[in-house]
């Protein structure tokens, strides 16, 4: 799919779901993890999906896929979309199809070098931004160091996401920057690497 047309029509506006509160009994916490499909799961949504966790408390969690991609291209392609010319970066990036929810948004997923009042750090060592400043920062040379582009979210109300692991659709796994930021794998043989790995903790 072409790059330039994908980001034709994509809402320039950024939004972030609400987040509010921590879940107080951290160790059951998946917040800063992977949730990793298992085989079973045949939802075309998440089927073969990895999922960065960075939200899980009482209240529900939220997540972006960070196996499915949209397109690629040059960074400066993709910050032209949002009205940044002039942008001399010909770093390839990709536009991931972060989840079924809010797709007119895009979600920052990086390292934690790159902070301001709207960036929510994650256990673990990872931070998620999802506002133009982050955009900004990149358009002007002082981003983060990685950084994963995702349009949507994928999100589950209080319990429910307990209910799916119950029931077998998700393991967890451990976030390290060479999984969540390196896309030279294809989707499902991805997927297959991390699901080995993974291992049920709930």
């Amino acid at each position: 799919m072409n790059f330039r047309l994908l980001l034709i029509g994509l809402l320039v506006l950024i939004a972030a779901p609400t987040v509010t509160g921590e879940n107080h009994a951290a160790r059951l916490s998946l917040n800063g993890r992977l949730l990793v499909a298992a085989p079973s799961l045949s939802d075309p949504n998440f089927a073969h999906s990895i999922i960065y966790l960075f939200k899980h408390d009482a209240d529900g969690a939220v997540g972006v896929i960070i196996n499915k991609t949209l397109g690629g291209g040059p960074l400066a392609a993709l910050l032209k979309g949002f009205g940044y010319d002039g942008v001399e970066d010909d770093r390839d990036v990709k536009l991931h199809l972060g989840g079924p929810v809010q797709t007119g948004a895009v979600f920052v997923l990086h390292t934690p070098d790159f902070d301001n009042q709207t960036t929510r750090r994650v256990r673990g060592g990872f931070s998620m931004t999802a506002t133009r400043s982050i955009l900004e920062a990149i358009a002007e040379g002082h981003g983060p160091r990685r950084a994963l582009f995702a349009v949507g979210y994928a999100g589950w109300s209080s319990g429910q996401l307990e209910e799916e692991i119950e029931r077998g659709d998700w393991l967890d796994a451990p976030a390290d920057e060479a999984t969540v930021f390196d896309d030279g794998e294809d989707a499902d043989s991805r997927w297959k690497r991390v699901y080995d790995a993974a291992g049920l903790t709930l």
